[in-house]
Order: structure tokens, then sequence, then C-alpha cells
């Protein structure tokens, strides 16, 4: 897995979940400036932050690392 996938699956799962950026942001107690810059790759993410972000968005840490959205739509087929 590419370290950018990671940021990948973290945008993919928000957004399936309706989840908007200010909304995460909010939960995590930081700014959406901040957030952002994790969606996209600009900072390296912590293991501390991976299982925040896992909290808000009712996953594991685990589903994030290995979360694969064509997967997912194959098998909702």
């Amino acid at each position: 897995m590419s370290k950018s996938s990671v940021y990948i699956n973290i945008r993919k799962i928000r957004e399936l979940k309706n989840l908007t950026r200010e909304y995460v942001a909010a939960e995590l107690n930081m700014s959406m400036s901040g957030y952002g810059k994790i969606e996209r790759g600009d900072v390296d993410l912590t293991v501390s932050k991976l299982i925040e972000i896992s909290k808000v968005l009712e996953v594991s840490p685990e589903f994030i690392l290995k979360f694969d959205v064509s997967i997912f739509f194959n098998e909702a087929k």
C-alpha cells in the first residue's frame, strides 16, 4: 500500500459516510485547513491521529489502511 492511499481512503470513507470536512475537523478539534492537509497527504499522519480519525469515521484503523473502494462497489453488485 502506498502512503498516499491512506489519505485517499480517509477521504473516500468520509465521503461514503456523507460527512463533511468541517464536521470531521470539528470532531478532531482541529482547523478545517489542518484536516484538509491530512486528506491531501500534505502532512505525515501519526498513529494517534489515525486512531482519532477512525473513531470519528466509526471504523477501525485497520479498515482505513486496507480500504479498497473498488472492492466495496464490486461486492455491492
